[in-house]
């Protein structure tokens, strides 16, 4: 089954509009799918490059969430990634109700070191407090609840 993408915005009917003029079907599609679409024509009839095809790697992560990307140029396999993760970080967001001063861990990281959240930027990237550019992206972390009954 197909992941939704309840956070990712779809092309309004002006975009769909824009992407015929230029011969693309973009219903239905996310805004960074449809710019990849564009992107890659320009590239490919515009430049002549060669766009290349998804890796194996993100063929089988798209797969896992229902998308097949196997036949996409390199460019709208790594729109649609970069739609996924963002979705999950939007997720991970909500359902753990994260926001400055919230308390996390990184499930990675194997010494389990708790960061105070600073800021999330609208992408799903996380910043801690102390500075030193510390960060990770939302879906990787895990709200704790703090000491003082956060």
């Amino acid at each position: 089954m197909k992941k939704e993408l309840k956070h990712i915005d779809l092309v309004n009917n002006q975009q769909i509009e824009f992407c015929r003029k230029l011969g693309i079907d973009v219903t239905g599609d996310t805004v960074s799918l449809a710019a990849a679409k564009i992107y890659g024509i320009m590239r490919r009839d515009f430049f002549g490059e060669e766009l290349g095809r998804p890796s194996e790697k993100q063929i089988a992560l798209a797969k896992k969430f229902g998308f097949d990307i196997s036949q996409c140029s390199q460019i709208e396999g790594n729109a649609i990634i970069d739609d996924l993760m963002s979705e999950l970080n939007h997720e991970s967001i909500e359902k753990q109700k994260l926001g400055p001063g919230v308390e996390v861990i990184n499930k990675w990281d194997d010494l389990k070191r708790v960061y105070t959240i600073s800021s999330i930027r609208e992408d799903g990237l996380v910043f801690f407090k102390g500075g030193n550019g510390k960060k990770a992206w939302a879906r990787n972390l895990e709200r704790i609840e703090s000491e003082h009954g956060a």
